[in-house]
C-alpha cells in the first residue's frame, strides 16, 4: 500500500487528475456511442399539434408505455421508427389527434331540446367544417388543414341564394402539391357541400402560397402543369425506347407540345329527305241507312179519331250515306350527334434527340477513340422516334435526331452515380450514419491525442527515475555513474536526433552498476531493503 501511495506521489497529483478526467470524458463518449448504437432509430409521428391536444397525446402514449421525445415548443412528437403505425392506430382509437377539429358528434354531446334554428344551423357547419378537415387531414401529403365554409342564408323574396364558398388551409410535408392533388381537394369539398362549386374552393399552405381557387385557377396555370405533364410523358417514352438500343446515358430527348386546352361541345342534327318510311297509317270508312215513311203532311178528320180510319199507306223513303277516310303519317330519318372534345389535344409535336457515338474500352481497360453512328443506324432510330410519338406531318410536328459526342463523367450512368453507397438508404439513415461517424471520430481523436500521450509521458517519466527507501532513512539511490555522478547527457538531450536507444543502454548499464556498487559497499542496509520488499509482498 505505501509503494502503491509512494507511486502516486512520483506520478504526480495533476497528472494523475489529467488523464482520470481525460478518461471519463473517453468512457462518456464510448457510453453514448454504445448507447446510439443500441437505441432505435426514431421517426416523426406528429408535428405541427396544438399544445393542448399534444399533451393528450403524451399522456396517451406514457399510459401506452410507449417511449417518445417531444422536440420544438413541444407541438413534434417522435417515435422509434418500427412503432409509427401502431402508435398512429392506437391514438386513431381513442380519436387523436382531432387537432381541435369537432365533427358530427357535437350533436351527441349537446341536448337538442330547447335549441334555436341559428344554434342548428350553427353546429351543422361546425361539424361540417371538421369532418371535412379531418378527410383532407388523412391525405398522405397533408399535415395539417383546417377548413372554413361560408353558406349564406337565403333571404325572404330574394330571387336566387347566394352561392357558398370555402377556404382550405393545409400544411404540406416539404414537397408543394401538384395541379391534379389541388384539383382532387377542391372537387372534394365541394362534393361534401351542397350548391359549392370548385372553383369557390380557395386552398392555401401554411406559408400563405395561394395553390387553388381565386386567380390562380385560369386555364393559364391548369394548361400549363396539364402541357408539362404531356411533354414529360413523351419524354420518357422516347427515351426509354433509344436507350433500349443505344444503352443508358447515351440519349438526350427534349419535347415541346403544343396543346388545345378549349373544351369544345358541338351538337349536330341531319336530316336524310330521301330516307322517308311510313310511321302510321289511319282509314276510317263510314256508311249509313234511314228509312222514312212518305206522308204527305195532310191533317183530316179520320186521321184524329180514334179507331178511325187513317189515310191511306205510301211506301217508305229509303237514304243511304257514306264516307272513306285515310290519313298515312311520313316520318324523314334524322342523325342527332353531341361531341365533346376534352382539353389537352395534341396540336403541334417538336422532338429533338441527341445520340451519343459508339464508346468502348481496349483490352488494356482504357476508352477507345470516339466513333460516330452510321447514317443507316440513326434512320432507324428516328423512324423509332416517329413512331413512338405519335408523328403527324399534316399538324406540323416536328422529329430531329442528331448523333453528337456528349461530354459527360464515365461513371455516370443515367444521371446517376454507378455504384453509390448511398443508393437504398434514406434522409433518416444518412443522418443517422453522420451522428454516429462524429461520435467515434471525437472518441478516436480524444485517445490518441489525449490520452496517448499522456500515459506515454507518464511511463516515460516515471520509468527514468528509481528510488531505494531504506528503512530508517538511509538514503537515495538515483540512475548514476559509477562516479557517483548523473549520466552524462549532452545539451541537446532534448533534441529529436539523439539516438534514443543508445542513451536508454547507458542509463540501464549505469543504474546496474550503480546498484551492484551499493550492494558491496551496504550489504547491511541492502539486506534490510530486500527483508521489506518481500514482507510488502507477502
Amino acid at each position: 500500500m505505501e509503494q502503491f501511495i509512494s507511486a502516486l506521489q512520483r506520478f504526480g497529483i495533476g497528472r494523475l487528475a489529467a488523464i482520470i478526467g481525460v478518461s471519463a470524458g473517453v468512457a462518456a463518449a464510448l457510453f453514448a456511442l454504445i448507447l446510439n448504437f443500441g437505441s432505435p432509430p426514431q421517426s416523426l409521428l406528429y408535428s405541427n399539434l396544438d399544445l393542448k391536444e399534444a399533451s393528450t397525446i403524451t399522456a396517451a402514449l406514457d399510459q401506452a408505455g410507449i417511449k417518445y421525445d417531444a422536440k420544438g415548443d413541444g407541438s413534434t412528437i417522435f417515435v422509434a421508427r418500427d412503432k409509427v403505425g401502431s402508435t398512429r392506430m392506437l391514438l386513431a382509437g381513442k380519436g387523436l389527434p382531432s387537432t381541435g377539429s369537432v365533427g358530427y358528434e357535437i350533436f351527441d354531446q349537446t341536448n337538442a331540446l330547447g335549441q334555436t334554428d341559428f344554434v342548428q344551423n350553427l353546429n351543422r357547419q361546425r361539424a361540417l367544417e371538421g369532418e371535412l378537415a379531418r378527410t383532407i387531414r388523412s391525405q398522405e401529403w397533408v399535415n395539417f388543414s383546417r377548413v372554413q365554409l361560408s353558406m349564406p342564408k337565403r333571404e325572404l323574396f330574394e330571387d336566387a341564394p347566394q352561392p357558398p364558398t370555402a377556404a382550405v388551409t393545409i400544411g404540406v410535408n416539404g414537397r408543394a402539391p401538384t395541379a391534379e392533388q389541388v384539383r382532387s381537394l377542391q372537387n372534394l369539398v365541394a362534393s361534401a357541400v351542397p350548391g359549392l362549386m370548385p372553383e369557390k374552393v380557395t386552398i392555401v399552405d401554411q406559408k400563405g402560397k395561394l395553390l387553388g381557387g381565386g386567380q390562380s385557377d385560369s386555364l393559364g396555370a391548369a394548361g400549363e402543369e396539364r402541357r408539362n405533364e404531356a411533354e414529360e410523358a413523351i419524354r420518357r417514352k422516347v427515351r426509354d425506347l433509344v436507350e433500349g438500343v443505344v444503352g443508358p446515358g447515351k440519349v438526350r430527348v427534349n419535347v415541346t407540345a403544343v396543346l388545345d386546352l378549349a373544351r369544345v361541345t358541338v351538337q349536330e342534327s341531319k336530316y336524310d329527305p330521301d330516307g322517308q318510311v311510313v310511321r302510321s297509317t289511319q282509314t276510317v270508312d263510314e256508311n249509313a241507312k234511314e228509312n222514312k215513311p212518305d206522308n204527305t203532311g195532310q191533317a183530316t178528320v179520320a186521321n184524329n179519331i180514334p179507331g178511325g180510319a187513317g189515310a191511306a199507306q205510301t211506301d217508305p223513303t229509303l237514304n243511304a250515306s257514306g264516307r272513306t277516310e285515310e290519313t298515312t303519317n311520313f316520318e324523314i330519318s334524322s342523325t342527332n350527334t353531341t361531341t365533346i372534345t376534352e382539353p389537352g389535344q395534341v396540336k403541334k409535336l417538336s422532338v429533338a434527340v441527341a445520340v451519343d457515338g459508339l464508346t468502348s474500352v481496349d483490352k488494356d481497360g482504357k476508352p477507345t477513340p470516339y466513333k460516330p453512328r452510321t447514317a443507316e443506324e440513326m434512320k432507324r432510330i428516328e423512324d423509332l422516334v416517329r413512331s413512338a410519338v405519335g408523328f403527324d406531318q399534316a399538324r406540323g410536328d416536328t422529329v430531329t435526331v442528331t448523333n453528337v459526342q456528349f461530354a459527360r463523367d464515365d461513371g455516370l450512368v443515367g444521371g446517376v452515380v454507378a455504384g453509390s453507397p448511398l443508393a437504398g438508404f434514406d434522409k433518416n439513415d444518412i443522418m443517422r450514419a453522420a451522428e454516429l461517424g462524429i461520435l467515434t471520430i471525437v472518441a478516436l481523436l480524444v485517445i490518441f491525442f489525449v490520452v496517448r500521450p499522456l500515459l506515454a509521458t507518464a511511463r516515460g517519466e516515471s520509468g527514468g527515475r528509481m528510488a531505494l527507501v531504506g528503512q530508517g532513512g538511509a538514503g537515495q539511490l538515483a540512475l548514476a555513474n559509477p562516479d557517483g555522478s548523473l549520466p552524462a547527457l549532452s545539451d541537446s538531450g532534448i533534441d529529436a536526433r539523439i539516438d534514443i536507444a543508445r542513451i536508454e543502454g547507458q542509463v540501464k548499464s549505469s543504474s546496474v552498476r550503480s546498484v551492484s556498487e551499493f550492494v558491496n559497499n551496504n550489504p547491511e542496509e541492502s539486506i534490510s531493503i530486500i527483508r521489506g520488499w518481500l514482507h510488502e509482498a507477502t
